[in-house]
Protein backbone atom coordinates (compact mmCIF):
# COMPACT_ATOMS: atom_id res chain seq x y z
CA UNK A 1 0.00 0.00 0.00
CA UNK A 2 0.94 3.16 -0.48
CA UNK A 3 0.77 6.28 -3.11
CA UNK A 4 -0.12 9.96 -3.12
CA UNK A 5 -3.74 11.50 -2.65
CA UNK A 6 -4.42 15.39 -2.94
CA UNK A 7 -5.88 16.66 0.29
CA UNK A 8 -6.91 19.66 1.60
CA UNK A 9 -6.13 19.01 5.16
CA UNK A 10 -2.65 19.54 5.81
CA UNK A 11 -3.34 23.27 4.38
CA UNK A 12 -6.83 23.10 7.75
CA UNK A 13 -3.86 21.96 10.25
CA UNK A 14 -1.27 24.46 9.53
CA UNK A 15 -3.77 27.32 9.31
CA UNK A 16 -6.09 25.84 12.17
CA UNK A 17 -4.10 28.06 14.70
CA UNK A 18 -4.59 31.46 13.37
CA UNK A 19 -8.18 31.14 15.17
CA UNK A 20 -6.25 32.78 17.82
CA UNK A 21 -5.98 35.68 16.64
CA UNK A 22 -9.32 35.72 15.84
CA UNK A 23 -9.34 35.31 19.60
CA UNK A 24 -8.05 38.24 20.41
CA UNK A 25 -9.30 40.53 18.07
CA UNK A 26 -12.74 39.64 19.26
CA UNK A 27 -12.97 39.25 23.31
CA UNK A 28 -9.89 40.11 24.16
CA UNK A 29 -10.67 43.14 26.29
CA UNK A 30 -14.55 42.09 26.63
CA UNK A 31 -14.42 38.44 27.17
CA UNK A 32 -11.04 37.48 28.06
CA UNK A 33 -12.18 33.97 29.71
CA UNK A 34 -13.68 33.28 25.81
CA UNK A 35 -10.40 34.61 24.58
CA UNK A 36 -8.47 32.11 26.44
CA UNK A 37 -10.45 29.20 25.30
CA UNK A 38 -9.96 30.33 22.09
CA UNK A 39 -6.03 30.25 22.38
CA UNK A 40 -6.14 26.80 23.78
CA UNK A 41 -9.21 25.30 21.81
CA UNK A 42 -7.11 26.05 18.61
CA UNK A 43 -4.38 24.19 19.76
CA UNK A 44 -6.24 21.16 20.78
CA UNK A 45 -8.35 21.54 17.35
CA UNK A 46 -5.02 21.70 15.48
CA UNK A 47 -4.08 17.93 17.24
CA UNK A 48 -7.13 16.54 16.77
CA UNK A 49 -6.87 17.25 12.91
CA UNK A 50 -3.37 15.44 12.63
CA UNK A 51 -4.83 12.81 14.06
CA UNK A 52 -7.02 12.17 11.41
CA UNK A 53 -3.57 11.53 9.24
CA UNK A 54 -2.57 8.59 11.50
CA UNK A 55 -4.29 5.59 9.40
CA UNK A 56 -2.87 7.37 6.03
CA UNK A 57 0.93 7.61 7.57
CA UNK A 58 0.48 3.65 9.04
CA UNK A 59 -0.48 2.75 5.13
CA UNK A 60 2.14 4.79 3.58
CA UNK A 61 -0.16 6.90 2.05
CA UNK A 62 0.79 10.40 1.65
CA UNK A 63 -1.00 13.38 1.09
CA UNK A 64 -0.12 16.63 -0.69
CA UNK A 65 -1.31 19.50 -1.57
CA UNK A 66 0.46 21.91 -4.32
CA UNK A 67 0.06 26.23 -3.29
CA UNK A 68 2.04 28.56 -5.11
CA UNK A 69 4.56 27.98 -8.31
CA UNK A 70 7.28 30.34 -7.13
CA UNK A 71 9.54 29.87 -10.39
CA UNK A 72 9.81 26.86 -12.72
CA UNK A 73 10.86 24.01 -10.06
CA UNK A 74 9.89 25.72 -7.29
CA UNK A 75 7.10 25.54 -5.35
CA UNK A 76 5.19 25.93 -2.03
CA UNK A 77 3.22 23.18 -1.22
CA UNK A 78 2.85 21.07 1.62
CA UNK A 79 3.31 16.88 2.09
CA UNK A 80 2.52 14.69 4.37
CA UNK A 81 4.70 11.80 4.75
CA UNK A 82 5.09 9.22 7.94
CA UNK A 83 8.13 11.51 9.19
CA UNK A 84 6.35 14.72 8.82
CA UNK A 85 3.28 13.28 10.28
CA UNK A 86 5.39 12.16 13.16
CA UNK A 87 6.82 15.31 14.00
CA UNK A 88 3.74 17.30 13.31
CA UNK A 89 2.17 14.82 16.20
CA UNK A 90 4.61 15.04 18.60
CA UNK A 91 4.83 19.15 18.48
CA UNK A 92 1.20 20.19 18.96
CA UNK A 93 0.73 17.47 21.84
CA UNK A 94 3.43 19.54 23.32
CA UNK A 95 1.51 22.41 22.24
CA UNK A 96 -1.78 21.56 23.67
CA UNK A 97 0.21 20.94 27.13
CA UNK A 98 1.71 23.85 27.14
CA UNK A 99 -1.21 26.09 26.39
CA UNK A 100 -3.10 24.78 29.11
CA UNK A 101 -0.16 24.95 31.44
CA UNK A 102 0.28 29.09 30.36
CA UNK A 103 -3.33 29.42 31.87
CA UNK A 104 -2.18 29.50 35.09
CA UNK A 105 1.41 31.01 34.89
CA UNK A 106 0.91 33.50 31.64
CA UNK A 107 -0.52 37.10 33.90
CA UNK A 108 0.75 40.14 31.44
CA UNK A 109 0.59 40.57 27.98
CA UNK A 110 -1.55 37.19 27.02
CA UNK A 111 -3.10 38.57 23.84
CA UNK A 112 0.85 39.08 22.67
CA UNK A 113 2.00 36.03 24.07
CA UNK A 114 -0.91 33.86 22.99
CA UNK A 115 -1.28 34.69 19.50
CA UNK A 116 2.75 34.37 18.64
CA UNK A 117 2.52 31.21 20.59
CA UNK A 118 -0.12 30.10 18.36
CA UNK A 119 1.68 31.63 15.02
CA UNK A 120 4.96 29.47 15.96
CA UNK A 121 2.48 25.97 15.98
CA UNK A 122 1.45 27.02 12.44
CA UNK A 123 4.72 27.74 11.77
CA UNK A 124 6.48 24.91 13.09
CA UNK A 125 3.80 22.72 11.33
CA UNK A 126 4.09 24.50 8.06
CA UNK A 127 8.17 23.06 8.78
CA UNK A 128 6.98 19.30 9.42
CA UNK A 129 4.44 19.10 6.35
CA UNK A 130 6.72 21.15 3.97
CA UNK A 131 6.95 19.29 0.20
CA UNK A 132 9.84 20.72 -0.57
CA UNK A 133 13.22 22.61 0.95
CA UNK A 134 11.96 25.54 -0.32
CA UNK A 135 8.53 25.84 1.69
CA UNK A 136 10.59 24.34 4.19
CA UNK A 137 13.14 27.33 4.37
CA UNK A 138 10.30 30.03 3.73
CA UNK A 139 8.58 28.61 7.34
CA UNK A 140 11.38 27.62 9.37
CA UNK A 141 12.00 31.00 8.78
CA UNK A 142 8.73 32.63 9.90
CA UNK A 143 9.34 30.07 12.98
CA UNK A 144 13.04 31.62 13.48
CA UNK A 145 11.27 35.13 13.63
CA UNK A 146 7.90 34.70 15.58
CA UNK A 147 10.38 33.39 18.38
CA UNK A 148 11.33 36.40 19.32
CA UNK A 149 8.21 37.71 20.83
CA UNK A 150 8.24 34.48 23.32
CA UNK A 151 12.11 35.02 24.08
CA UNK A 152 11.42 38.63 25.42
CA UNK A 153 7.98 38.21 26.48
CA UNK A 154 9.24 39.91 29.94
CA UNK A 155 10.74 42.49 28.33
CA UNK A 156 13.81 42.91 30.85
CA UNK A 157 16.90 43.51 30.03
CA UNK A 158 17.97 40.01 29.99
CA UNK A 159 15.62 39.10 27.84
CA UNK A 160 16.11 41.65 25.21
CA UNK A 161 19.89 40.90 25.29
CA UNK A 162 18.99 37.08 24.65
CA UNK A 163 16.38 37.98 22.12
CA UNK A 164 18.74 39.52 19.87
CA UNK A 165 21.18 36.90 20.30
CA UNK A 166 18.71 34.65 19.04
CA UNK A 167 17.71 36.89 16.37
CA UNK A 168 21.62 37.50 15.15
CA UNK A 169 21.89 33.48 15.20
CA UNK A 170 18.89 32.88 13.67
CA UNK A 171 19.00 35.37 10.61
CA UNK A 172 22.85 33.95 9.83
CA UNK A 173 21.45 30.33 10.28
CA UNK A 174 19.08 31.19 7.88
CA UNK A 175 21.31 32.71 5.48
CA UNK A 176 23.18 30.00 5.29
CA UNK A 177 20.51 27.45 4.68
CA UNK A 178 19.67 29.46 1.91
CA UNK A 179 23.17 29.45 0.02
CA UNK A 180 22.72 25.61 0.46
CA UNK A 181 19.04 24.95 -0.62
CA UNK A 182 20.78 27.64 -3.50
CA UNK A 183 23.47 25.35 -4.46
CA UNK A 184 21.15 21.71 -4.50
CA UNK A 185 18.73 23.26 -6.94
CA UNK A 186 21.36 24.78 -9.30
CA UNK A 187 23.64 20.98 -8.99
CA UNK A 188 20.72 18.98 -8.94
CA UNK A 189 17.33 21.15 -10.39
CA UNK A 190 15.21 19.94 -7.71
CA UNK A 191 14.56 21.02 -4.03
CA UNK A 192 11.29 18.62 -3.94
CA UNK A 193 10.85 15.75 -1.32
CA UNK A 194 9.81 12.81 -3.23
CA UNK A 195 10.88 9.88 -0.74
CA UNK A 196 14.19 9.22 -3.00
CA UNK A 197 17.50 11.13 -2.69
CA UNK A 198 17.27 14.71 -4.49
CA UNK A 199 21.41 14.62 -4.96
CA UNK A 200 21.82 11.02 -5.37
CA UNK A 201 21.61 10.63 -9.02
CA UNK A 202 22.62 13.97 -10.35
CA UNK A 203 26.18 13.05 -11.39
CA UNK A 204 27.56 16.05 -8.40
CA UNK A 205 31.25 15.13 -7.83
CA UNK A 206 31.69 14.09 -4.32
CA UNK A 207 33.58 17.92 -3.70
CA UNK A 208 30.50 20.03 -4.06
CA UNK A 209 28.13 17.43 -2.44
CA UNK A 210 30.20 17.56 0.47
CA UNK A 211 30.13 21.22 0.03
CA UNK A 212 26.52 21.15 0.12
CA UNK A 213 26.46 18.86 3.38
CA UNK A 214 28.81 21.20 5.34
CA UNK A 215 26.75 23.95 4.66
CA UNK A 216 23.13 22.69 5.27
CA UNK A 217 24.67 21.20 8.33
CA UNK A 218 26.21 24.82 9.77
CA UNK A 219 22.44 26.32 8.93
CA UNK A 220 20.40 23.49 10.68
CA UNK A 221 23.09 23.21 13.75
CA UNK A 222 22.26 26.15 15.16
CA UNK A 223 19.00 25.63 15.69
CA UNK A 224 19.63 21.76 16.86
CA UNK A 225 22.28 23.84 19.12
CA UNK A 226 25.37 21.64 18.02
CA UNK A 227 28.78 22.83 19.48
CA UNK A 228 29.90 25.72 18.73
CA UNK A 229 26.86 27.02 17.36
CA UNK A 230 24.66 26.59 20.38
CA UNK A 231 25.30 30.28 21.76
CA UNK A 232 21.87 31.53 22.09
CA UNK A 233 20.48 28.78 23.91
CA UNK A 234 21.54 29.20 27.61
CA UNK A 235 20.60 33.28 27.28
CA UNK A 236 17.20 32.39 25.63
CA UNK A 237 16.00 29.38 27.69
CA UNK A 238 16.33 30.99 30.71
CA UNK A 239 14.63 34.49 29.52
CA UNK A 240 11.53 32.79 28.05
CA UNK A 241 8.44 31.96 30.30
CA UNK A 242 8.73 28.24 31.38
CA UNK A 243 6.07 27.00 28.95
CA UNK A 244 7.80 28.97 26.09
CA UNK A 245 11.16 27.23 27.31
CA UNK A 246 9.08 23.74 27.69
CA UNK A 247 8.35 24.54 23.42
CA UNK A 248 12.30 25.77 22.69
CA UNK A 249 13.58 23.01 24.47
CA UNK A 250 11.01 20.68 23.59
CA UNK A 251 9.93 21.36 19.77
CA UNK A 252 12.37 24.49 18.42
CA UNK A 253 15.92 22.89 18.75
CA UNK A 254 14.10 19.92 17.11
CA UNK A 255 12.92 22.24 14.09
CA UNK A 256 16.64 22.04 13.47
CA UNK A 257 16.71 18.34 13.73
CA UNK A 258 13.92 17.76 11.31
CA UNK A 259 16.13 19.46 8.82
CA UNK A 260 18.75 17.68 9.05
CA UNK A 261 16.85 14.51 9.12
CA UNK A 262 15.32 15.93 5.72
CA UNK A 263 18.86 16.54 4.60
CA UNK A 264 19.83 13.24 5.61
CA UNK A 265 16.83 10.92 3.98
CA UNK A 266 15.43 13.26 1.14
CA UNK A 267 18.42 15.51 -0.05
CA UNK A 268 21.27 13.13 0.22
CA UNK A 269 20.02 9.20 1.22
CA UNK A 270 21.74 7.09 3.85
CA UNK A 271 23.41 5.31 0.65
CA UNK A 272 25.16 8.56 -0.58
CA UNK A 273 26.06 9.90 3.01
CA UNK A 274 28.64 6.45 3.55
CA UNK A 275 30.56 7.09 0.45
CA UNK A 276 30.98 10.43 0.87
CA UNK A 277 32.28 10.04 4.53
CA UNK A 278 30.83 12.54 6.15
CA UNK A 279 29.10 10.15 8.96
CA UNK A 280 32.20 10.29 11.14
CA UNK A 281 33.32 13.73 11.44
CA UNK A 282 29.80 14.74 12.55
CA UNK A 283 29.44 11.36 15.13
CA UNK A 284 32.87 12.83 16.71
CA UNK A 285 31.01 16.77 16.74
CA UNK A 286 27.91 15.08 18.36
CA UNK A 287 29.98 13.22 20.86
CA UNK A 288 31.78 16.37 21.81
CA UNK A 289 28.81 18.28 21.98
CA UNK A 290 26.81 15.41 24.22
CA UNK A 291 30.17 15.69 27.08
CA UNK A 292 31.38 19.45 27.35
CA UNK A 293 27.33 20.78 27.37
CA UNK A 294 26.89 18.48 29.84
CA UNK A 295 29.87 19.85 32.22
CA UNK A 296 28.56 22.97 31.37
CA UNK A 297 25.60 22.00 33.16
CA UNK A 298 27.10 20.73 36.25
CA UNK A 299 28.68 24.37 36.64
CA UNK A 300 25.33 26.13 36.28
CA UNK A 301 23.33 27.43 39.82
CA UNK A 302 20.78 28.74 37.51
CA UNK A 303 18.13 25.78 37.08
CA UNK A 304 16.83 27.25 33.79
CA UNK A 305 20.65 27.50 32.52
CA UNK A 306 21.25 24.10 33.67
CA UNK A 307 18.38 22.94 31.85
CA UNK A 308 19.37 24.99 28.58
CA UNK A 309 22.88 23.08 28.89
CA UNK A 310 21.32 19.53 29.42
CA UNK A 311 19.35 20.20 26.08
CA UNK A 312 22.36 21.19 23.84
CA UNK A 313 23.65 17.32 24.72
CA UNK A 314 20.53 15.86 25.09
CA UNK A 315 19.64 16.86 21.58
CA UNK A 316 23.09 15.28 19.78
CA UNK A 317 22.30 12.36 20.88
CA UNK A 318 19.60 12.45 18.31
CA UNK A 319 22.37 13.14 15.73
CA UNK A 320 24.67 10.37 16.88
CA UNK A 321 21.91 7.89 16.22
CA UNK A 322 21.37 9.58 13.36
CA UNK A 323 24.67 9.48 11.55
CA UNK A 324 25.87 6.01 13.03
CA UNK A 325 23.14 4.94 9.83
CA UNK A 326 22.40 2.49 11.52
CA UNK A 327 18.77 0.83 11.80
CA UNK A 328 18.65 1.03 15.95
CA UNK A 329 20.57 4.32 15.77
CA UNK A 330 18.17 5.88 13.71
CA UNK A 331 15.25 4.53 15.03
CA UNK A 332 16.96 5.49 19.15
CA UNK A 333 17.88 9.04 17.30
CA UNK A 334 13.63 9.45 16.03
CA UNK A 335 12.41 8.15 19.31
CA UNK A 336 14.59 10.67 21.44
CA UNK A 337 13.16 13.40 19.14
CA UNK A 338 9.89 12.62 21.41
CA UNK A 339 11.21 11.08 24.74
CA UNK A 340 13.49 14.33 24.98
CA UNK A 341 10.90 16.78 24.22
CA UNK A 342 8.63 14.96 27.54
CA UNK A 343 11.26 14.64 29.66
CA UNK A 344 12.93 18.24 29.39
CA UNK A 345 9.37 19.19 28.44
CA UNK A 346 8.70 18.43 32.15
CA UNK A 347 12.01 19.81 33.76
CA UNK A 348 11.05 23.23 32.14
CA UNK A 349 6.86 23.03 33.55
CA UNK A 350 8.47 22.16 36.74
CA UNK A 351 10.98 24.93 36.75
CA UNK A 352 8.68 27.49 35.90
CA UNK A 353 6.29 25.94 39.57
CA UNK A 354 9.35 26.39 41.41
CA UNK A 355 10.01 29.85 40.49
CA UNK A 356 6.18 30.33 40.45
CA UNK A 357 5.43 28.99 44.22
CA UNK A 358 8.77 28.96 45.59
CA UNK A 359 10.65 32.26 44.40
CA UNK A 360 13.89 30.91 43.47
CA UNK A 361 15.51 29.38 40.23
CA UNK A 362 18.89 29.18 42.22
CA UNK A 363 19.81 24.94 42.62
CA UNK A 364 21.25 25.82 45.93
CA UNK A 365 17.72 26.97 47.31
CA UNK A 366 15.81 24.40 46.92
CA UNK A 367 15.92 22.59 50.03
CA UNK A 368 13.13 21.16 51.22
CA UNK A 369 11.29 21.93 47.86
CA UNK A 370 9.79 18.37 48.19
CA UNK A 371 8.03 19.05 50.71
CA UNK A 372 6.64 22.31 49.75
CA UNK A 373 5.63 21.16 46.56
CA UNK A 374 6.28 17.34 46.67
CA UNK A 375 4.21 16.40 43.12
CA UNK A 376 5.96 18.65 40.92
CA UNK A 377 9.47 17.45 42.52
CA UNK A 378 7.93 13.82 42.07
CA UNK A 379 7.58 14.85 38.50
CA UNK A 380 10.84 16.55 38.36
CA UNK A 381 12.45 13.39 39.25
CA UNK A 382 11.12 11.18 37.33
CA UNK A 383 12.01 13.19 34.57
CA UNK A 384 15.31 13.73 35.79
CA UNK A 385 15.85 9.91 36.28
CA UNK A 386 14.59 9.63 32.62
CA UNK A 387 17.49 11.84 31.65
CA UNK A 388 19.65 9.45 32.71
CA UNK A 389 18.81 6.81 31.40
CA UNK A 390 17.29 4.90 33.80
CA UNK A 391 14.98 1.69 33.10
CA UNK A 392 11.15 1.88 32.74
CA UNK A 393 11.86 5.58 31.55
CA UNK A 394 11.64 6.49 27.83
CA UNK A 395 15.01 7.75 28.14
CA UNK A 396 16.18 3.88 28.96
CA UNK A 397 14.69 3.18 25.70
CA UNK A 398 16.59 6.09 23.82
CA UNK A 399 20.00 4.80 24.78
CA UNK A 400 19.80 1.55 24.77
CA UNK A 401 18.58 1.35 20.77
CA UNK A 402 21.49 3.96 20.22
CA UNK A 403 23.73 1.72 22.21
CA UNK A 404 23.06 -0.93 20.20
CA UNK A 405 22.96 1.31 16.85
CA UNK A 406 26.96 1.79 17.43
CA UNK A 407 27.31 -2.02 17.77
CA UNK A 408 25.19 -2.70 14.59
CA UNK A 409 27.60 0.17 12.83
CA UNK A 410 30.56 -1.29 14.46
CA UNK A 411 31.54 1.60 16.58
CA UNK A 412 30.77 0.21 19.92
CA UNK A 413 33.44 2.88 20.61
CA UNK A 414 31.12 5.78 21.13
CA UNK A 415 28.87 3.67 23.62
CA UNK A 416 31.09 5.11 26.53
CA UNK A 417 30.01 8.62 25.45
CA UNK A 418 26.39 7.40 26.32
CA UNK A 419 27.60 6.00 29.77
CA UNK A 420 29.69 9.06 30.32
CA UNK A 421 26.79 11.55 29.61
CA UNK A 422 24.43 9.41 31.72
CA UNK A 423 26.90 9.72 34.53
CA UNK A 424 27.14 13.47 33.99
CA UNK A 425 23.42 13.79 34.10
CA UNK A 426 23.64 11.86 37.49
CA UNK A 427 26.23 14.81 38.75
CA UNK A 428 23.66 17.59 38.14
CA UNK A 429 20.33 15.96 38.58
CA UNK A 430 20.74 13.90 41.76
CA UNK A 431 21.77 16.63 44.37
CA UNK A 432 18.81 18.67 43.15
CA UNK A 433 16.48 15.65 44.07
CA UNK A 434 18.78 14.54 47.11
CA UNK A 435 17.89 18.50 48.16
CA UNK A 436 14.07 18.74 48.09
CA UNK A 437 13.68 15.37 49.61
CA UNK A 438 15.98 14.82 52.15
CA UNK A 439 17.25 18.05 53.40
CA UNK A 440 15.77 20.54 55.32
CA UNK A 441 13.21 23.29 54.28
CA UNK A 442 15.33 26.51 53.32
CA UNK A 443 13.18 28.20 50.85
CA UNK A 444 12.44 31.78 51.14
CA UNK A 445 9.19 31.80 49.59
CA UNK A 446 6.37 30.01 53.14
CA UNK A 447 3.98 28.09 50.87
CA UNK A 448 2.04 24.92 51.33
CA UNK A 449 0.66 24.66 48.04
CA UNK A 450 1.16 23.27 44.54
CA UNK A 451 0.72 25.27 41.46
CA UNK A 452 -2.53 26.39 40.26
CA UNK A 453 -4.32 23.17 38.84
CA UNK A 454 -3.56 24.12 35.19
CA UNK A 455 -0.04 24.08 35.24
CA UNK A 456 -0.26 21.13 38.02
CA UNK A 457 -1.90 19.50 35.51
CA UNK A 458 -0.14 20.23 32.48
CA UNK A 459 3.01 19.04 33.86
CA UNK A 460 1.83 16.09 35.51
CA UNK A 461 0.03 15.06 32.08
CA UNK A 462 3.61 15.46 30.16
CA UNK A 463 5.46 13.30 33.09
CA UNK A 464 3.02 10.49 32.13
CA UNK A 465 4.44 10.35 28.40
CA UNK A 466 7.97 9.56 30.17
CA UNK A 467 6.56 6.73 31.43
CA UNK A 468 3.74 5.89 29.21
CA UNK A 469 6.49 5.98 25.96
CA UNK A 470 9.33 4.18 28.23
CA UNK A 471 6.70 0.77 29.21
CA UNK A 472 3.97 1.04 26.86
CA UNK A 473 3.74 2.90 23.21
CA UNK A 474 6.97 1.91 22.39
CA UNK A 475 6.11 -2.16 21.92
CA UNK A 476 5.30 -2.69 18.39
CA UNK A 477 2.78 -4.64 19.04
CA UNK A 478 0.30 -2.69 21.10
CA UNK A 479 -1.87 -0.42 18.97
CA UNK A 480 -0.65 3.51 17.89
CA UNK A 481 2.78 1.97 18.79
CA UNK A 482 5.15 5.09 18.30
CA UNK A 483 7.93 2.78 17.33
CA UNK A 484 5.71 1.73 14.55
CA UNK A 485 5.41 5.15 13.13
CA UNK A 486 9.08 5.73 13.53
CA UNK A 487 9.90 2.20 11.58
CA UNK A 488 8.15 3.06 8.77
CA UNK A 489 10.47 6.33 8.56
CA UNK A 490 13.70 5.12 8.53
CA UNK A 491 14.82 3.89 4.59
CA UNK A 492 17.30 1.31 6.10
Amino acid sequence: MGGEIKSILPIFIIFMPWLSLAGALLWRNRRPSLARFVYVGSSVLTFLLILLLYPRAMKGIISTQAILDIAPRISLGFRVDTLGFYFALLLSVLWVIASFYSLGYISTRETRYYCFLSLNLSFCLGVALSANMFTLFIFYELMSLFTYPLIIHDETDIARRAGLKYLVYSITAGAIILAALTMQFYYSGTLAFTGRPAVGGAGISAGVLKIIFSIYMLGFGVKACIMPLHGWVPDAHPAAPAPASALLSGVILKVGVFGILRLVYDVFGVELLRKLGVSLPMLYVASITIIVASIFAITQTDLKRRLAYSSVGQVSYIILGLFLLSKSGATGALLHIAHHAFMKGTLFLCSGIIMHELGTKDVREMDGAGAKIPLTMIAFSIAALGMMGTPVTCGFISKWLLALGSVEAHRGYFIPVLLISSLLNAVYFLPIIYSAFFKKVTVKKLISHEAPLSMLFSTLSCVVFVLVLGVFVTVPGLPYSLIKIVMKVIPL
